[in-house]
């Protein structure tokens, strides 16, 4: 007889299951065409199945952004947090941006759909803890004399913008390993006394 915990194991894979399908049918043919009845034939099952697991199509999409950033979280995350200093941990975090696209880029598209489907604002507050914390890296290179004076915000929204072209870069056939080596190049250079 199945406990508990088994049913709970088994509510999650699934749920998983369904979050891994909804990423490829949004990369594969875009957020429009991604409707809960296409995702659900995809992963096999009936619409019913999904709706029993997610409420709605827009909590399956908070699923798949919620998703993409624990990846963030597990690929990025801890080069970071064992840097020795800010300038080795915003290198850390650039380059570990890049091999999240470079490894999960049917993810980062998907997201990427989800954000362009949303307002302008919705994407800023989507961003706004990464900012935070890119920016906190920032302010402690500048408080400890390692970055030269600059607009915090304006820079940490420029690495960010020029992470997001990773994705099309890479796609595009640039090497992951170039793309972020010229990254951590241009920034190092930009934050320099």
């Amino acid at each position: 007889m199945p406990t508990s915990a088994d049913d709970s194991f088994i509510r999650a894979a699934r749920r998983r299951q369904l979050v891994e399908c909804a990423v490829e049918m949004i990369a594969e043919h875009g957020l429009a065409e991604a409707s809960t009845v296409r995702i659900a034939k995809h992963a096999g099952v009936s619409r019913g199945v999904l709706t029993y697991h997610f409420r709605d199509r827009a909590e399956l999409l908070n699923q798949v952004v919620r998703r993409v950033y624990e990846l963030g979280a597990e690929v990025i995350g801890p080069a970071v947090t064992e840097a020795a200093s800010p300038r080795e941990a915003l290198l850390a975090f650039i380059g570990g941006s890049v091999e999240l696209h470079a490894r999960y880029p049917r993810h980062l598209a998907a997201l990427t759909e989800i954000f362009a489907a949303e307002a302008r604002h919705d994407e800023q507050r989507r961003h706004a803890r990464e900012l935070d914390d890119l920016a906190a890296i920032l302010r402690a290179g500048q408080e400890q004399g390692q970055f030269r004076a600059f607009d915090i915000d304006v820079m940490a929204t420029t690495i960010r913008r020029a992470l997001d072209g990773a994705l099309a870069a890479i796609a595009g056939g640039v090497p992951a390993d170039r793309y972020a080596t010229e990254l951590r190049e241009i920034f190092d250079a930009a934050t320099r006394l």
